[in-house]
């Protein structure tokens, strides 16, 4: 994968994965909050601040450990333990990003009578995309 990944330590990759996810989680929730209220310099600069935070750390996790590019390489071109471990990474990503889905799907199935906010879409699109890098970084002791 990439050499200079080996800098960063799998505790700090894990960190940057739950850092990053709440970062997301708290955009999502101040920026629907701000919707559906009148706008608030608190809100305001919470947006901008876990923006920031999110931007960041996938920078950090995802960009600069070549975590996002291992992921998104085509299977003929890795060897057989990169092949492996990337579909081992899509596997559990992707029952994870199904379990979120569903709940997302029903939660606003309740709450918002069937309507899927654009930035939640756009927020479940970056999941599906990031996921697999997160496992790795997860669970790999090298990256």
């Amino acid at each position: 994968m990439n050499e200079t990944a080996k800098s960063i330590s799998k505790a700090t990759r894990r960190l940057g994965v739950i850092v990053n996810y709440i970062a997301l989680a708290v955009f999502l929730v101040l920026f629907l909050a701000m919707e559906d209220h009148k706008w608030d310099w608190m809100i305001g600069t919470g947006i901008v601040l876990s923006l920031a935070v999110f931007t960041w750390t996938f920078i950090i996790i995802h960009v600069k450990t070549g975590l996002w590019k291992f992921v998104h390489t085509r299977f003929d071109r890795l060897d057989e333990r990169e092949a492996q471990v990337n579909y081992e990474s899509l596997r559990y990503a992707y029952r994870i990003f199904a379990v979120v889905c569903l709940v997302i799907i029903y939660i606003n199935a309740v709450v918002e009578k069937g309507h899927i906010h654009v930035i939640i879409a756009a927020s479940l699109l970056y999941l599906a995309h990031t996921l697999p890098s997160a496992v790795i970084a997860w669970k790999e002791r090298e990256v």
